[in-house]
């Protein structure tokens, strides 16, 4: 069942997925696995304005620093200096699971 998007859950952890994505738990029991260069192409800061074009050079890519900022947003720093701040409604709309896409009977994670 999709959200709706005026009540965004908090989120309750946060995690490596290997060494190219981040796994969110969030408060409503949905998991989402986010890539890295997923993160890194959508970037919401006044630079990047979620739509980095073209390659994403490999340190641009690497996490060097990722962390919860209370149950409402997550800050990630890339090992090329930039930073990126997601609200969890940001982050929340990036989600691309079967169920977030509208696709249930194709699910990889529980909903």
């Amino acid at each position: 069942m999709p959200l709706s998007k005026s009540k965004t859950p908090t989120i309750r952890s946060l995690h490596e997925v290997g060494r190219y994505a981040v796994g969110v738990q969030w408060s409503d029991g949905h998991d989402s696995i986010y890539p890295v260069d997923n993160l890194r192409r959508f970037c919401p800061c006044e630079l990047c304005q979620s739509n980095v074009q073209g390659e994403i050079p490999q340190a641009s890519k690497r996490l060097r620093q990722f962390s919860r900022l209370g149950g409402q947003g997550v800050f990630l720093g890339w090992g090329d200096g930039h930073e990126t701040l997601y609200t969890t409604h940001q982050l929340r709309d990036l989600c691309r699971c079967a169920y977030c896409v509208a696709e249930p009977e194709r699910p990889i994670t529980g909903g």
